[in-house]
């Protein structure tokens, strides 16, 4: 897909937005605070690419189904809805965790200050909650080392706060391919606590045949003041899922029918069982107006049952425990008379693995084929300064020594065999930056980091022939280089920019994907650059125009021999689109009685392997309308309605693509025109 259309279309909307001066105000630039960095900061006083999305963004008018919604309207981030619950989303930043074959790779997630990323450095998305999500907070680049193992950024989700008063919220929702939820939320205020309560149950049969999935979500923040310098949270979470797994198609599968399912998804029922629980608290201690602490221990259990459509250990079942904390000292004081904030501490983190594989004779689990016991550790150590140099000049600087420790322990009952392997890996990585600020609402930034990526367990468990462990991968490390400029450009409108170079040595890639497993490798070098915008405009007539695009160059930088084929020196990257557009025009009645907004959303084409054939993935453009009505009944009742129509010119296109898949089932297909209705009532007490 070529670019020019794209940017034409931004520079146009660009010069409507100053056509005539607005009616009201943007929410300004500079009043935007993120926590994500563990104390508050003003997205302009970040010398680092963060978008926040709003509650707004996040509700009205939304599925609040999949964690794409809301990130599809952040640059940088392709968060690609595979059609299917089993393998979750496809979410990459800067084009890194594109080669994740299910949960996130190259991502640090938090659920209100909990990791929902483990030791080894993947991520599961499946147990976030958006009907009680308040915002989200993502960070890219260089900033983002300061998180530990990861290279592309920083997702964290934040749960609602209850609060002032009590609210009773039941909602419920309908829509194509026999999708139902419906679930109740509960927030408020008792005495000194403030507490949130959700409970949804969620179905579809899926565009695709054999994608049905159902899933319950609860989750639950309790928060208090024991004394009056003290704040303690209490997070719980839980999820139990049901999916089938339709898996991809060929080129030729998806020209005849793309709602079929592939090879042996019937005949194997490949599927997949998920239950994980959570909980976590934080304790949040101001010792005096310089100094605070924080203290966030966490534990979960994770159970997996999934049956691939491989006979010989096609049935995988993973009984995972994850646990860990993170220890943090903020201190805020002035050096040479200008503003300076310290933060320091601690984290370490562990999971530990049960996984047991049997045959899969038909969709029935049969015999037992190989146990294996592996474990992650890591334990890091962090410091990051913010300093105001001088009244328009910030540097901060960072630095994390990561320590990571994998092993496993296989033993195969059939053979009499057991084999053992264990890696260690350790990084010290750094980002510095300086920011210039040219106005009180306007700066411009540079900045550079180091960081590295381990692999995961999952990674790590076949070698290219699937016949054992794969302990000689090596860590990924990274080196980024970012310049951006972040500005309120009138009280109407308001804008960030980043242009990013990043360079890998032995970038973690799929090797070969084959029957629902996957191995991996190493490519010596790789290079990931590109341009990063965000817009807010406040047009006349309470319309208003939010834009985010991404333009991205991922390749290969030196020639490797992966799977008996030579990858070549400019092959893109796998997975990873090489443009992205979300513009929506907003129109909100004073009152905010009613709403009404159309969605663009358009994705350039995917390499689906590292040699770059058969041919892209091509690009494609989709619009969705969605309306909203709101009305306040006596009693502390009030009402919503919203209806959506998604991809309204009933676009035929592949949402997402399985990378270097051995039997060319790279295809996965995004649905045709669709609709959803939801209602919503709330009693306030």
């Amino acid at each position: 897909m070529r670019k020019q259309p794209i940017l034409l279309t931004s520079l146009l909307a660009f010069q409507f937005a100053y056509a005539k001066e607005p009616e009201y105000e943007a929410p300004p630039l500079d009043e935007v605070v993120i926590s994500v960095s563990g104390y508050e900061q003003k997205i302009l006083d970040t010398a680092a690419s963060v978008n926040v999305v709003t509650s707004s963004q996040i509700h009205n008018g939304q599925a609040e189904d999949n964690l794409s919604e809301p990130l599809n309207r952040v640059p940088g981030i392709f968060a690609l809805n595979r059609q299917n619950y089993a393998q979750d989303l496809q979410i990459s930043s800067r084009g890194f965790g594109a080669n994740s074959t299910f949960g996130t790779r190259g991502i640090r997630l938090y659920v209100d200050n909990i990791p929902g990323t483990v030791a080894d450095g993947q991520g599961q998305i499946s147990h976030i909650d958006l009907p009680s999500t308040e915002r989200i907070e993502v960070i890219r680049g260089p900033f983002s080392v300061l998180y530990g193992n990861s290279s592309g950024g920083v997702i964290s989700v934040f749960s609602e706060d209850g609060g002032p008063k009590n609210n009773i919220q039941p909602y419920f929702e309908l829509g194509s391919y026999s999708q139902r939820k419906a679930g109740i939320k509960a927030s408020g205020l008792y005495k000194n606590t403030n507490y949130l309560f959700d409970v949804g149950d969620f179905h579809t049969d899926g565009y695709r045949v054999h994608s049905a999935a159902d899933r319950f979500n609860a989750n639950s923040k309790i928060k208090f003041r024991p004394v009056s310098d003290s704040v303690i949270t209490f997070v719980a979470n839980n999820v139990n899922l049901s999916a089938q797994d339709p898996l991809g198609l060929t080129a030729a599968q998806l020209a005849a029918n793309p709602k079929q399912a592939g090879n042996n998804a019937i005949s194997q029922n490949t599927r997949k069982t998920v239950l994980q629980t959570q909980t976590g608290f934080t304790i949040d201690t101001r010792i005096d107006q310089k100094n605070q602490l924080l203290f966030t221990p966490y534990y979960g259990q994770r159970h997996v049952t999934q049956f691939l459509a491989a006979t010989n250990n096609g049935v995988i079942d993973l009984k995972r425990d994850f646990y860990g904390m993170d220890s943090k000292w903020i201190h805020k004081d002035q050096l040479i008379g200008m503003p300076l904030t310290f933060v320091g501490g601690v984290d370490f983190n562990e999971n530990d693995d049960q996984r047991q594989t049997y045959q899969n004779n038909g969709g029935i689990q049969g015999a037992l084929g190989q146990t294996y016991r592996m474990s992650a550790k890591n334990f890091d150590q962090y410091a990051h300064i913010d300093w105001r140099l001088l009244e328009r000049l910030a540097l901060n600087f960072g630095a994390r020594n990561s320590q990571t420790n994998l092993s496993s322990i296989s033993n195969n009952p059939s053979l009499n065999n057991t084999s053992s392997g264990s890696h260690a890996y350790q990084a010290l990585t750094s980002m510095v930056s300086l920011q210039y600020y040219l106005s009180e609402v306007s700066n411009v930034y540079v900045s550079y980091g180091s960081s590295f990526d381990t692999p995961t367990l999952n990674q790590v468990t076949y070698n290219s022939s699937f016949t054992g462990s794969n302990f000689g991968l090596n860590a990924a490390t990274t080196k980024q280089v970012e310049i951006g400029f972040k500005s309120k450009l009138s009280k109407s409108a308001q804008i960030i920019l980043a242009l990013f170079n990043a360079n890998t040595s032995n970038d973690i890639v799929v090797g070969a994907s084959s029957l629902g497993r996957t191995s991996f490798t190493n490519a010596p070098k790789t290079n990931r650059q590109g341009i990063e915008a965000s817009a807010q405009f406040i047009l006349p007539h309470q319309f208003e125009l939010n834009m985010a695009y991404t333009l991205l160059n991922a390749t290969v930088k030196e020639a490797y021999l992966n799977n008996n084929a030579y990858v070549l020196s400019g092959n893109r990257i796998p997975g990873v689109p090489n443009q992205g557009l979300f513009s929506e025009l907003l129109w909100v009645k004073p009152n905010k009685s009613i709403e009404a907004a159309v969605e663009a959303r358009v994705n350039g084409s995917m390499a689906v392997n590292d040699i770059n054939s058969p041919s892209m993935a091509t690009g494609y453009a989709v619009l969705n309308l969605r309306t909203m009505f709101r009305q306040e009944i006596a009693g502390g009742w009030s009402l919503s309605q919203f209806f959506r129509i998604n991809n309204i010119l009933n676009r035929s296109y592949v949402g997402s693509v399985i990378v270097n898949q051995t039997s060319s089932q790279f295809y996965e297909p995004a649905p045709t025109r669709n609709w959803l209705v939801g209602a919503k009532a709330n009693y306030q007490f």
